[in-house]
């Protein structure tokens, strides 16, 4: 009984927050909530009937005795329908209220109103029972309303017995009682409901936000499957091309016994290997930014780029550019060494690649400086430049913006998909013929 009264807290009478009802749960919830306030007023009629009124009427103890039967039964209800036996619990509790009101509307005058309380029974007995349990509903309406209507038209008095009450204080307190116990009741439905309309609405917003977050993953999803269709064909073309090359100056080799010609043969191989070598090395960097984590750190920006720039001695016109580097040394890049590594290396072998050796003086610089909290890097040339109509279209995967275009068509869509990853910016300005600026731009965190 101890245990009992600690798990019972005030709490009990008031909804619940953070729950989410269905129909079942709210019938039990509201069940357990009716039973704690029938041992409230059943409790309080037992002090008022058995304490406090005086004299005491005649045969006093049997109306004590039915509200004391009123209030463990509601106890026993509570007990049953917190240890999830609800459908037991409803039975017992509308079975025992319904003989126990019939008993003590027997025994006690019309005038009392005492049969106010079948009212609050009716009610309860709709939330109880759903659509999906009419039959159930309609027995225990049947019994209730039949039982109420007896007592007003025929006058019962089964064990001949008869209680002496004050009608007038009596009809009082139990018109008070049973319209408490009828508001309180339609009360808990009703924050019940608002409760589950209100978690509706934010399941509806939830959903509308799952909706939303699938609708970009299917635009994602249908965007990797394009690039993926793109890359298969492009990848098996461009890992093809230079191995038939290769087969054909083997075939034409073979049938060639001038030295001379086998050397040049040899030397259009290794061109062939070596391209295929780039676009291999392309295709692992695209794989390591996709499946690699990002690791950050403080970065030696300036160390990077002179071995970038040294990386690319083997480009033809390489000795011919002039590469300046301007890098503000009290502020350090925070990044990813490897992806930063990759960036600057696609972006200086395309300033290589496309250089422009009409100009007198072909030049790279290479700028970094930190500003307002963004570390920037500005990769700038003077070389040949990008047509205005492409300037959107650099960072597709394998845009190529003529036919005689070198290279694989991966650098700058991998150096795009790079930026993604590392949650930065990049910026291109470019003229036909002038030159061109790339400009990334990292959150310095």
């Amino acid at each position: 009984m101890l245990q009992f009264l600690k798990s019972v807290k005030l709490s009990r009478l008031s909804v619940p927050e953070g729950i989410e009802f269905d129909g079942s749960k709210k019938q039990n919830i509201v069940l357990s909530k009716l039973a704690l306030l029938v041992i409230l007023i059943a409790t309080i009629h037992l002090v008022d009937d058995g304490v406090i009124t005086e004299p005491k009427p005649e045969n006093y103890e049997y109306l004590v005795f039915v509200e004391f039967l009123l209030a463990f039964i509601s106890l026993i209800t509570y007990i049953i329908n917190e240890r999830k036996h609800h459908g037991f619990a409803k039975h017992f509790f509308l079975l025992s209220v319904n003989i126990l009101l019939f008993f003590l509307n027997t025994i006690v005058p019309k005038e009392s109103g005492s049969y106010f309380f079948f009212f609050p029974l009716m009610a309860a007995t709709f939330i109880f029972y759903g659509y999906s349990e009419a039959t159930k509903r309609y027995f225990y309406l049947v019994l209730t309303s039949g039982l109420f209507i007896t007592l007003t038209l025929m006058d019962f008095n089964i064990f001949g017995l008869k209680v002496g009450v004050d009608t007038a204080h009596d009809f009082i307190t139990n018109l008070l009682s049973s319209n408490i116990l009828m508001v309180m009741t339609v009360r808990f439905l009703i924050k019940l409901n608002q409760k589950t309309e209100q978690n509706l609405v934010n399941h509806q917003s939830e959903l509308k936000k799952v909706m939303e977050e699938l609708k970009s993953k299917n635009i994602n999803l249908e965007k990797v499957n394009s690039e993926l269709d793109k890359f298969t064909y492009s990848v098996s073309h461009d890992l093809r091309a230079p191995l038939l090359s290769i087969l054909g100056l083997v075939n034409l080799a073979q049938m060639e016994d001038n030295v001379k010609k086998h050397k040049e043969y040899l030397g259009m191989m290794r061109d062939m290997v070596t391209k295929l070598d780039l676009f291999i090395h392309d295709i692992m960097d695209y794989s390591r930014n996709s499946n690699l984590d990002v690791k950050r750190e403080k970065l030696d920006i300036e160390s990077i780029i002179d071995e970038s720039i040294n990386k690319h001695k083997f480009m033809d016109g390489w000795d011919k550019i002039e590469f300046s580097t301007e890098i503000d040394t009290k502020k350090r890049l925070t990044s990813d060494k490897d992806r930063v590594a990759i960036l600057l290396n696609n972006l200086l072998s395309n300033a290589i690649k496309y250089h422009d050796f009409k100009k007198s003086r072909p030049f790279i610089k290479v700028r970094g400086f930190s500003e307002n909290g963004i570390y920037k890097l500005s990769i700038e040339d003077n070389g040949t430049g990008i047509e205005k109509e492409h300037l959107d279209k650099v960072f597709n995967m394998f845009f190529r913006g003529n036919e005689s275009s070198k290279g694989s068509g991966l650098g700058l869509y991998i150096v795009k998909e790079i930026v993604s990853k590392l949650e930065a910016k990049i910026q291109v300005e470019s003229v036909k013929n002038q030159g061109s600026n790339f400009l990334l731009e990292f959150k310095n965190t």
